[in-house]
């Protein structure tokens, strides 16, 4: 169980700092309007939530600090919207969260 937390913690850490590495310097009327950006930030937030999910319920409530439920919540908003998000929602997210995630 410990080894499986690890891969998904792992992760989850590397599809932020990419977000992080592509967005750190980027306004938001820039994301907004670069299409390809927003697709892989979408893409990496859907994967660190993704890999959220899978976290044993131990990890997460030994770390309480970390938001799960809404990282989770982020992801099946991300997959199962249909095309209907808010990319100023998902920039700000980006931006204002996943470095508080990484540290």
């Amino acid at each position: 169980m410990l080894a499986k937390n690890n891969d998904h913690l792992r992760r989850m850490y590397e599809f932020s700092r990419r977000i992080i590495r592509r967005i750190e310097d980027v306004s938001m009327k820039d994301f907004l309007s670069d299409y390809d950006l927003q697709d892989m930030v979408l893409y990496a937030i859907g994967q660190v939530g993704e890999n959220a999910s899978a976290i044993s319920d131990s990890t997460k409530d030994a770390h309480p600090e970390i938001l799960w439920n809404a990282i989770i919540g982020i992801r099946n908003r991300v997959f199962h919207s249909y095309g209907d998000i808010d990319m100023t929602i998902v920039y700000e997210a980006a931006v204002g969260h996943t470095p508080l995630l990484v540290k």
